[in-house]
């Protein structure tokens, strides 16, 4: 049993339960149930608020993830909130604010969440609780993929799909503080409006032109050096005719593959492009059993996770990078929110306000 905070009489807590499989909106249903207690090496966080993500759609709908996760089950992948509780080996953490990944990703949009502590962080002192539980997840990603995977030096050129995304916003961000020339999709004049404020010399909207044709006419034929790959599917094979000779391809996102990235892909097209494909998944986890490793699972340790997490906390005091929130919704509105998040009528963050 974990140390709870002293005094605690409530036994049960609100949760959003996804209850059976279909849209969010109408499987998604505010729910009590029992405030879980924390394992040896986990927290308990009283969440205050925790965002939005496309693989909670994913979830909703019973499709093939990473982890899956049959009805009834807590929705809810990364949160902010005050550490109440804590296992054994995670006892220092207990009165902190934080942001944190959620338990098997799940769990999060709850007024009390667990999570592994090689997964919780000190929470931005910059940011309030909307903007700390948009950040984590973005920008922890985005800079794994764009810096230690792509290894994206200053003046090469990155390509950015999805840029209005909250991952996009925030690899925008990260390339243009990197001194990268950045280009971004998006669909809609609108969101395109928002890559080019954030510092996209170039924003394409892909409902309305060839992105790889435009990529190619902006670089001179050379195309991009770096291309963070949010969505997947038809954007796949259309960015390896875009990406420069011994350039960088980061599968990083499959928000436009309905199979969510278990479509099979042929390799030849890669060969006379000369290119390279790179994956990339936020996990910090220490100690990894040999089931998962054996299951192709190989993420990086807390050291890794501690490197970047200073480094974001570098560029968000030199006011370098900030996160996108695009709306805050309540619990009772957070299916109705995927579902407009499903239907790409959301930019940036939506963040679920939980406390």
């Amino acid at each position: 049993m974990g140390a709870a905070a002293a005094g605690r009489e409530e036994t049960a807590m609100r949760a959003l339960r996804v209850l059976r499989n279909g849209p969010p909106g109408e499987v998604c249903e505010v729910a009590e149930i029992p405030i879980p207690e924390p394992g040896p090496g986990q927290l308990r966080v009283r969440v205050a608020a925790g965002s939005l993500n496309f693989n909670d759609i994913d979830r909703c709908h019973g499709r093939v993830t990473t982890i899956p996760m049959p009805p009834p089950f807590t929705l809810g992948m990364d949160v902010c909130g005050v550490v109440d509780a804590a296992g054994a080996g995670a006892e220092p953490w207990v009165g902190r604010r934080v942001v944190a990944i959620t338990h098997m990703a799940q769990g999060g949009l709850a007024e009390y969440a667990l999570a592994p502590v090689d997964a919780v962080f000190e929470a931005p002192e910059s940011l309030d609780d909307a903007e700390a539980a948009a950040f984590l997840l973005p920008f922890h990603t985005t800079h794994l993929a764009l810096f230690r995977r792509a290894r994206l030096e200053p003046g090469e050129t990155l390509l950015v799909h999805s840029g209005a995304s909250g991952l996009g916003t925030a690899a925008i961000q990260l390339g243009v503080a990197k001194g990268a020339r950045v280009l971004a999709t998006a669909g809609g004049a609108e969101k395109a409006r928002l890559c080019r404020e954030l510092g996209a010399e170039l924003a394409i909207d892909h409902r309305e032109q060839d992105f790889a044709a435009a990529v190619l006419d902006h670089t001179r034929e050379v195309g991009a050096d770096v291309v963070c790959d949010l969505a997947g599917g038809d954007f796949s094979e259309k960015s390896w005719r875009c990406t420069a000779r011994e350039g960088r391809y980061l599968c990083v996102g499959f928000a436009d593959d309905p199979k969510n990235g278990f479509t099979p892909r042929a390799l030849r097209p890669l060969c006379p492009a000369n290119i390279s494909v790179v994956g990339v998944m936020l996990a910090y986890i220490e100690n990894l059993p040999p089931a998962l490793r054996r299951m192709g699972m190989n993420p990086f340790g807390r050291r890794v996770g501690d490197e970047v997490h200073a480094d974001l906390l570098r560029l968000l005091a030199e006011k370098r990078i900030r996160p996108i929130v695009g709306q805050r919704v309540s619990l009772e509105e957070a299916g109705r929110a995927l579902d407009a998040h499903e239907q790409r009528r959301t930019a940036g963050r939506t963040v679920v306000l939980v406390a």
